[in-house]
């Protein structure tokens, strides 16, 4: 839009779409000049006016999540074996000092 510029209300953090507003308007709390990340792995969580910056955490991606649920459920049953592995080992060390 000409002679416009592109604001955003710190408030509505699902709601990030720019809104515009006249080039030679002052801008101030609780709108921004500053344009939000778009960056799928962050999260916007607030405004920080001193810094005129946004307050973001990162994300996993769906996908990221699903192969560490996998990772983790590998090692899961893999500590089992391995426990049940001790738990025989540990049965047959005590018969043969039992029997021995």
């Amino acid at each position: 839009m000409e002679r416009h510029k592109a604001i955003y209300d710190t408030r509505d953090l699902q709601d990030l779409r720019p809104l515009y507003a006249s080039e030679n308007r002052t801008i101030f709390h609780p709108y921004t000049e500053v344009a939000p990340p778009i960056d799928p792995h962050v999260v916007v969580i607030g405004f920080d006016f001193n810094r005129q910056r946004w307050n973001v955490v990162s994300a996993a991606t769906p996908e990221e999540v699903e192969e560490l649920q996998e990772a983790t459920d590998t090692l899961g049953k893999q500590v089992v074996q391995l426990t049940l592995q001790n738990l025989q080992l540990a049965q047959q060390v005590r018969e043969l000092t039992q029997g021995g």
